[in-house]
């Protein structure tokens, strides 16, 4: 294999390691401060997050020390249901 290649696989590694130590942390103490509707889901719902948490984690990490809550949806979906 190519050095590049090497590296970027690396790096890669890398990434997804934090991403997968982070998941498990925020999954299980960080999500209910970010988003409350997420804090009581079962253990299903918080292993299905995990992936997407670990390639997001930056930006998850981000919210969860700022505690910057999701935008409120505003469809009309939404807005008829009020």
């Amino acid at each position: 294999m190519s050095l590049a290649i090497e590296m970027f696989l690396s790096i890669l590694a890398v990434y997804l390691g934090f991403g997968l130590i982070f998941a498990i942390l925020f999954v299980f103490l960080g999500v209910k401060r970010i988003d409350h509707a997420a804090a009581g889901g079962k253990l299903g719902f918080k292993l299905m997050i995990i992936p997407g948490c670990m390639i997001f984690w930056p930006f998850l990490f981000i919210r969860w020390i700022t505690g910057a809550q999701p935008p409120e949806e505003r469809s009309r979906h939404r807005q008829s249901s009020e």
